[in-house]
């Protein structure tokens, strides 16, 4: 990676459209002449600045990191999370063709990423929130998670060339240490990034620091993220950084890519949608939550253990895969691949809980809870989404099932 620090400046209207006019195959795919492309600001996340440019042929999307978090700039930041999202993309489009946006040009002095644009799509966090019920969302994004992370771990491919990628990737630790301390650290104690605007809250929280068994929990889950480096994470997928329609789905914002359990990025999508659950106020809302996180682990487990079945390791001294857990010939059963995927899925619990708790009382909320009009409203939902968090934390691996960690969504709290 180049650092091109003396080259960097953050980029205006005039900028981009001469940026792109120099690039022979993005400007053919706007079309025409770089005056008759309209270029509009599209920022909504966190970090970084994020243009839509289109042409009489087509459309692209800008993104170009700021040396400071984008809504505080005070909080200053390495320029190199672009990087970090092109590379995400060039490992795993090949694995999910269809399910992201390719890598169209990386620039290392700018660090600017352009991909296609998805203008037709909606964030599917503000779809969910307007009462959209797609139903090939939850199982493309399982499917996603499934072949991103199998096709990027040892499972997959020879240990030499996922450990050149893991060493990669272990160079993102801005990123990682903004996600186990905002995540994973800070609603836990007192720290100024914490904030709720209800004191209503107070002693939830104040139950949810004071538990030991959430206290175990919480090192547990810190400790995986941090040392079990299972496969390639997107790092951060939750329902903002999905672009979807009725028809088509795609995952994008990769630049919290890293190595770690591949529980993790389960758990933040099924956080998100639990998130949804409790600041939806349709009669049916539990019900649908249930559903989709069923959906999501069926899909999940059947893509999975598809790609493992049909995965043919070669001897380890030809730098082939190794074979794990090999099925046993009469029943085709494999209680090693069971056990590992068990393990997955209490991953799964955690990091949801995590992420619930996270996005009510630490730093990045979310929209979700916005809509509700009343302010009682909002206290209430969100006390019941934190106690719900509390209790997956408190009992975390004493689930035997999915449906036995979140099956009590389904009936309507009031």
């Amino acid at each position: 990676m180049k650092s091109g620090a003396t080259q960097y400046r953050t980029l205006d209207i005039a900028g981009i459209r001469a940026l792109l006019s120099g690039l022979p195959h993005i400007a053919a795919r706007l079309g025409r002449t770089a005056a008759q492309w309209r270029i509009a600001e599209v920022s909504d996340g966190n970090l970084n600045n994020v243009f839509l440019i289109h042409g009489p042929a087509g459309g692209v999307c800008l993104k170009q990191s700021l040396p400071y978090v984008r809504v505080d700039p005070s909080w200053k930041m390495p320029l190199d999370r672009t990087f970090y999202e092109a590379a995400y993309l060039r490992d795993v489009f090949p694995l999910v063709p269809g399910l992201t946006t390719q890598c169209l040009h990386f620039d290392p002095d700018l660090f600017v990423l352009i991909v296609e644009s998805l203008s037709g799509h909606q964030v599917y966090r503000n779809a969910l929130m307007t009462g959209a019920d797609w139903p090939r969302v939850v199982p493309d994004i399982a499917t996603f998670v499934a072949r991103a992370t199998f096709g990027t771990s040892v499972l997959c491919e020879p240990f030499e060339r996922v450990f050149d990628r893991q060493a990669l990737y272990a160079r993102n630790q801005t990123l990682r240490r903004i996600t186990l301390d905002l995540v994973m650290d800070d609603p836990y104690h007192d720290h100024p990034r914490n904030h709720w605007d209800d004191p209503r809250l107070n002693a939830v929280v104040a139950d949810i620091r004071a538990s030991a068994p959430v206290r175990r929990a919480v090192d547990g889950l810190r400790l995986r993220f941090l040392t079990c480096p299972q496969a390639l994470l997107h790092g951060d997928l939750h329902t903002g950084s999905i672009m979807a329609s009725a028809t088509d789905t795609r995952v994008i914002d990769g630049e919290f890519a890293i190595y770690g359990p591949i529980g993790f990025d389960c758990g933040m999508f099924v956080g998100n949608l639990v998130l949804r659950r409790f600041a939806d106020l349709s009669p049916d809302a539990g019900r649908r939550c249930v559903r989709d996180i069923v959906r999501f682990r069926d899909r999940f487990v059947e893509e999975f253990t598809r790609l493992w079945a049909d995965a043919h390791p070669t001897p380890s001294d030809t730098r082939g895969p190794c074979a794990f857990f090999i099925p046993d010939a009469a029943t085709a059963a494999s209680p090693g691949r069971a056990a590992f995927m068990d393990g997955v899925l209490r991953d799964l619990v955690g990091y949801a809980a995590m992420e619930i708790i996270r996005r009510i009382i630490g730093y990045a909320h979310t929209a979700d809870f916005d809509v509700i009009a009343r302010p009682e409203e909002r206290a209430t939902r969100r006390e019941a989404a934190l106690r719900f968090a509390f209790g997956l934390l408190r009992d975390h691996g004493r689930h035997d099932s999915v449906e036995a960690a979140f099956g009590g969504l389904a009936p309507e709290t009031s």
